[in-house]
């Protein structure tokens, strides 16, 4: 007598390259994005671990699910790895979309990012580069704009003092950006803009 098939279990997550194509598709289901989050919080190698996550990572991704990549890369970045300037610089990208309450991160992924900016070669390494000193010196304005509107309602030495702080960091870091600019031949008209603003005068910015 031919055997029944046996019975469909729980979903299995035991083949990671197996997974990658619909991964990509964003087609993981249910079952097996809870198993390979059981898979990966098991796991005692970094490495497995690593595997995991980037399947998972990329499954939000090519899903649409905003809140799950940002979690997933959060755990990745934070617990895993932050080698991948690629990586760090997507994040760094998605936070600078949420507002002067996440400039801190922009500019803390961003100089990750920077770090292993030499993984990067060619035009890559010059729009990745300069896109980086970008990102962080608007980050740093939008801490100075918001210091100094709490500075107008808050009259005190303390609000003053962090103003004065957040457009000191606004001035390096759009100096940073208008040297890389120059020194790349890239475009310095949005660089040189945050400068001027910051410093208060065109000479810091020229000189």
């Amino acid at each position: 007598a031919r055997t029944a098939p046996p019975p469909a279990g729980p979903a299995t997550c035991d083949d990671l390259v197996a997974l990658e194509a619909p991964a990509m598709m964003g087609e993981l289901s249910d079952g097996q994005k809870s198993c390979l989050q059981k898979r990966m919080s098991t796991a005692s190698q970094q490495t497995e671990k690593k595997k995991i996550s980037l399947v998972l990572i990329m499954d939000a991704e090519a899903g649409g699910e905003s809140k799950a990549w940002e979690q997933l890369m959060a755990n990745h970045l934070e617990n895993l790895d932050r080698s991948d300037p690629n990586m760090c610089f997507k994040y760094a990208i998605h936070l600078s979309r949420k507002g002067a309450g996440h400039a801190h991160g922009v500019i803390r992924w961003a100089d990750y990012a920077l770090e292993n900016k030499q993984a990067w070669s060619g035009a890559t390494y010059k729009k990745n580069v300069y896109g980086l000193f970008q990102l962080r010196a608007q980050a740093a304005n939008k801490l100075w704009e918001a210091a100094s509107n709490d500075y107008t309602t808050d009259n005190t030495d303390e609000s003053k003092q962090k103003a004065e702080k957040y457009r000191g960091l606004a001035k390096d870091y759009s100096r940073e950006w208008l040297d890389y600019a120059r020194a790349s031949e890239q475009s310095t008209k949005s660089p040189m803009a945050l400068c001027v603003s910051a410093a208060g005068n065109v000479a810091f910015c020229e000189g």
